[in-house]
């Protein structure tokens, strides 16, 4: 298939470079708040560890937390559980978000409101809202425990095993499938028209008008722009603009498939954050 200029001018794209950029500016933006408020508000509050996470312990967290998931969704097949560590996950990061940029007790006001607008409308746009707050806010915990060297290694390795992943074993696929028929999204939406924002989150399904943006996807590199700002943050500012490259060239190759289907998105956009990252020391 060739690319044309109409690829780049249509909303679904638009609006998914939009959203993806604003996440990745958005994680360094409530990493410098929370950087703020522990050390003038509360200093007692340490959010980042002295020695910082080893990759081990972070692919050793990451592997425990898909085989559970995999176990519950193979024998338990139980929606409401399935919903329950979705919602979990969810207000922690809504949490997190509110304590960067409210005081007690308007953080918690604000989580409130989110989370009311969120299961009132449970349309599209509600909800890709909400993920991006709360992936944002949840990939600052773990990129501020993070070295970007020892971040590299992390990236390099999710990104094998996203390709391993959707392309050998196809567990990823399955597992999106599962929560998909238990009405969970643990994605971005990405409508292909502006309509489609207003959608109600029980008429989102698989190849129709909507693509699927992994929240992994999301956070990943978030993780990575935010691990870059022991350096500097112009550093992370280029990173997170090489991670929205890599966005651009996962949709480029999407498009360009003879056969529409899923693909891992991590490698391209991991690519792009390390060719970010590369040349950002150009500016140090």
């Amino acid at each position: 298939m060739k690319i044309s200029l109409k690829h780049f001018f249509n909303f679904g794209f638009i609006f998914e470079v939009i959203v993806f950029t604003f996440a990745m500016l958005l994680s360094i933006g409530i990493a410098l708040r929370l950087l703020a408020k522990t050390v003038i508000v509360h200093p007692e509050v340490q959010i980042v560890s002295s020695k910082g996470y080893q990759a081990w312990e972070f692919i050793l967290l990451f592997a425990v937390a898909t085989v559970i998931l995999l176990l519950i969704l193979k024998y338990f097949k139980k929606a409401w559980l399935i919903q329950l560590i979705f919602y979990i996950a969810i207000l922690e990061g809504l949490w997190l978000f509110g304590q960067a940029y409210f005081s007690w007790p308007y953080d918690l006001a604000f989580m409130l409101i989110i989370v009311f607008f969120w299961l009132i409308y449970k349309n599209v746009l509600i909800h890709d809202l909400v993920i991006v707050l709360a992936i944002s806010a949840i990939a600052v915990v773990f990129g501020l425990n993070l070295y970007p060297s020892t971040a590299i290694i992390i990236l390099l390795f999710l990104a094998v095993y996203d390709f391993w992943a959707v392309y050998k074993t196809k567990h990823m696929i399955r597992m999106f499938r599962s929560l998909a028929k238990s009405k969970v999204h643990f994605s971005l939406i990405i409508p292909q028209f502006f309509s489609g924002l207003l959608k109600k989150l029980e008429t989102v399904k698989p190849q129709t008008e909507f693509m699927f943006l992994g929240t992994g996807d999301l956070a990943i590199p978030a993780i990575f722009v935010v691990s870059t700002m022991k350096i500097s943050v112009l550093t992370s500012v280029i990173t997170a603009l090489g991670a929205v490259l890599g966005l651009v060239l996962l949709y480029i190759i999407f498009i360009t498939q003879t056969k529409k289907q899923p693909m891992p998105g991590l490698p391209p956009i991991v690519l792009g954050c390390l060719l970010g990252f590369l040349v950002s020391f150009i500016f140090i």
